[in-house]
């Protein structure tokens, strides 16, 4: 299933004619013989896809990323088709909305060929983010400011809750109809009530009940608790402090994923790990909890190096992507890795070359 295998059924095609044949020009066609090797590699190929599908479907430890910078057109870096075949998911950082044809073509390739989820991604701290239209001149032009028109445009009211809950059923279906609009596979909440932001925000969906409730209604339509079947097919995640949420809202989630930047130990995933399983242990044991934490790197920093020095268990010291595909809680299974601008990986040589490695610790290839 790697290159060398398909370009060996081009090599056989070509030994099984004699010495002899090649001398006899008249008795036999090369373009034929080109033919029907074009033909085996790409039986070759078609079934190669077919099994990576399957492969993808089969329980293993999973390989995320947010891809920055997405275009699906020249270069190679920028497309989610040129990926290490195996990755399994991928969120969308820089937006989900008005795809291109290209994105769309390159989006609907890598899902059909190669199995691979892409989810719908939100830094979330306002009401709109990533799907509010543009703000009309007439708006501007009676003075109204980025914020009012928002509010308005959802129907969020400051002061009156009910109507404020109105405006989150209405944003979070909006998303799900936008997931669904482009075959989407899900959502990832980015989750940073408490972490210190470089621009200003009042955090307006972290108060009181109203992020619990945008779950909620997005939970109906897409995750675990989704009504439909088709609904639970399509994955619901929290990235970055997962912790906030109650323990009733864990069975919301497929996965937990953990900003483990700069992680320098397996001590320090474990605590991490814990941190997480305090929150969520009434209703998920250890295990659970485990097998739904996916840890990750800073790629935007640190794809030059794979991350920072990370000290095994066993004192070894390794760079703390590859750490982190090692790494197994103590009694339990990790769900996966993952990587910040995974797109940066690209540059390495080889071209994706700590992915790579870690698809080949977590799931070494069978020989």
């Amino acid at each position: 299933m790697k290159k060398y295998v398909i370009f060996s059924f081009l090599l056989m095609a070509l030994l099984s004619v004699g010495c002899s044949d090649w001398t006899e020009v008249e008795n036999k066609n090369i373009d034929k013989l080109l033919v029907d090797a074009d033909s085996t590699l790409s039986i070759a190929h078609k079934n190669y896809l077919a099994n990576l599908r399957a492969y993808k479907q089969t329980e293993h430890q999973l390989t995320f990323g947010w891809f920055g910078g997405w275009t699906g057109e020249s270069p190679a870096s920028r497309c989610l088709y040129s990926l290490p075949d195996s990755t399994d998911v991928v969120s969308l950082w820089d937006g989900f909305i008005s795809l291109t044809p290209a994105m769309l073509a390159d989006l609907k390739r890598t899902k059909e060929e190669k199995g691979l989820r892409v989810l719908a991604c939100s830094l979330l701290f306002e009401i709109g983010k990533n799907i509010t239209p543009a703000q009309p001149q007439s708006s501007k032009d009676k003075g109204e400011s980025w914020a009012d028109y928002n509010h308005a445009y959802w129907g969020w009211v400051d002061g009156d809750e009910e109507a404020i809950s109105k405006a989150i059923v209405k944003y979070a279906n909006a998303i799900c109809d936008t997931i669904d609009k482009y075959a989407l596979d899900g959502y990832d909440l980015d989750a940073e009530p408490t972490v210190p932001q470089p621009f200003q925000t009042n955090k307006e969906m972290w108060q009181n009940d109203r992020m619990n409730l945008f779950v909620r209604t997005m939970g109906k339509r897409i995750g675990p608790m989704a009504e439909t079947e088709a609904g639970r097919k399509k994955w619901l995640v929290v990235d970055g402090q997962p912790e906030w949420f109650s323990a009733e809202m864990a069975l919301y989630f497929n996965y937990y994923i953990l900003q483990a930047y700069s992680s320098t130990s397996y001590s320090d995933l474990d605590s991490r790990l814990n941190r997480v399983f305090g929150k969520f242990k009434t209703k998920q044991t250890f295990e659970e909890v485990a097998k739904k934490i996916i840890v990750t790197e800073n790629f935007e920093a640190y794809s030059g190096t794979g991350g920072v020095t990370h000290k095994t268990r066993d004192g070894q010291s390794v760079p703390s992507y590859i750490g982190m595909a090692m790494w197994e809680p103590n009694g339990a299974h990790k769900a996966g890795i993952g990587s910040y601008h995974m797109e940066k990986d690209y540059a390495a040589n080889p071209i994706y070359k700590y992915l790579r490695q870690g698809i080949q610790i977590m799931n070494p290839a069978v020989k």
